[in-house]
């Protein structure tokens, strides 16, 4: 009740916030044209979406003005569940990946296609898979800010003194750790929570599994290949000493910023906090660390446009202009920890001299869930069973993917009605 309140709270004063904007369509003048914008970046990913936003409002003064609003990831959804209904959402927002394909079958979207076929928008300038996965039933809802990989940050100076080269295999990785064992208290710590759930997805992929059945509805993991995507982590942690037992969450990250581990997995977000430790280090792609298909789990921000107000062809210009200025100048957004869609930033010779970026990931490997309404009811069950596996010494790995199997299908059957 107390967060319900809370949510109501903000709603309203983002209400309040939207009409000292004037109308609809701007300050009440009629010449600027208003866009209210929300978003999630409460770090220094915020300030540096806010710089942005102010730089776009700078260059479109008298026309456009984007009014934002930033709300904690733990609470958007939340908030976006009662505002957008109410008619008091905002004219776009940021949302995530994951949860675009659900929030447009409750039809609390509007997708781009109008907008885009009356524009030059070039889909050629993002990456396939992000660009790709924006789409629900054939239409689009999301345009890509950004992919949030996870990746390998490893310790220059402990590599260097066992004189050991960065792996690329689990054997690799393996040999590695038995090579460092004398050089460094611990070589790749693994959490058996958050982020082992990323671990895990990209594991899967890469031993050639899939989450989802081929219609988006039910879980698909428990297979041959899923039972080697889990067995995996018991094997790294419990019969090659990869990483000590019972990791806890950011323990791990703990341990390598303080130069007490050899590598770090983690996502490109972990990056300037890894920078102000001081640590000498370098980063590199994990798509093959766990098995043989090239595969990296991703994240990814989106710009998506809730339904509820009232938008006309003029906003939704503004809109489209303001995403797009966002997008082609997303080279500043690498800065804020994240790698941009955009190819044409991505190949530019500015962020190919970042010094962490363009080393962290292999982007033709990039897969993404399957982002259906389903998704968190099917694949969900099998992070608490991921935990298991990495904490128990003698799991039974047929046993948890079985329970999280079974888990999945009830409650996809209690989301469909069935």
């Amino acid at each position: 009740m107390k967060k319900l309140m809370m949510s109501l709270m903000l709603v309203l004063s983002i209400a309040l916030l939207a009409a000292c904007s004037g109308d609809d369509n701007g300050n009440g003048d009629g010449q600027v044209t208003a866009i209210t914008f929300w978003n999630i970046f409460t770090g220094p990913d915020g300030q540096e979406m806010v710089a942005m936003i102010n730089d776009f409002n700078a260059q479109h003064e008298g026309e456009i003005r984007v009014l934002t609003q930033t709300i904690p990831s733990a609470d958007f959804y939340e908030v976006m569940n009662t505002a957008v209904p109410q008619g008091q959402g905002p004219d776009v927002a940021i949302m995530h990946l994951d949860n675009i394909q659900r929030y447009a079958s409750l039809a609390m979207l509007y997708d781009f296609d109008d907008l885009l076929s009356g524009s030059d928008f070039d889909a050629a300038d993002y990456i396939p898979a992000v660009w790709n996965a924006g789409l629900f039933e054939g239409r689009r809802y999301g345009i890509p800010l950004d992919v949030h990989p996870i990746g390998l940050f490893y310790n220059i100076d402990v590599l260097e003194a066992a004189n050991v080269e960065v792996p690329t295999t689990t054997e690799e990785l393996i040999a590695a750790c038995e090579a460092l064992q004398t050089h460094v208290i611990h070589c790749l710590p693994l959490s058996s929570m958050w982020p082992s759930q990323t671990l895990f997805t990209a594991s899967l992929f890469q031993n050639d599994g899939v989450d989802l059945d081929e219609n988006g509805e039910y879980p698909a993991f428990n297979t041959p290949e899923g039972y080697a995507a889990l067995k995996v982590f018991n094997d790294l942690i419990f019969t090659h000493g990869v990483s000590i037992p019972n990791v806890g969450v950011d323990e791990d990250l703990a341990f390598f910023r303080q130069g007490n581990a050899a590598f770090h997995i983690n996502g490109i977000w972990m990056l300037n906090g890894i920078i102000e430790s001081g640590v000498n280090f370098g980063t590199a792609p994990i798509a093959q660390l766990f098995g043989d298909t090239p595969a990296t789990w991703a994240g990814s921000h989106q710009f998506v446009m809730p339904r509820g107000r009232s938008v006309d062809a003029e906003k939704q210009a503004a809109i489209l202009t303001f995403v797009e200025f966002i997008t082609n100048n997303s080279l500043r957004w690498a800065n804020a920890g994240q790698i941009p869609a955009n190819l044409r930033v991505l190949e530019s010779a500015e962020f190919q001299a970042l010094p962490y970026h363009s080393t962290f990931v292999d982007v033709s490997t990039i897969q993404f869930v399957n982002a259906s309404p389903y998704f968190d009811d099917a694949f969900t069950p099998i992070y608490s069973r991921v935990t298991a596996a990495m904490t128990t010494p003698s799991a039974d790995i047929q046993a948890l993917l079985d329970a999280a199997e079974l888990e999945g299908i009830q409650r996809v059957d209690d989301a469909l009605g069935n």
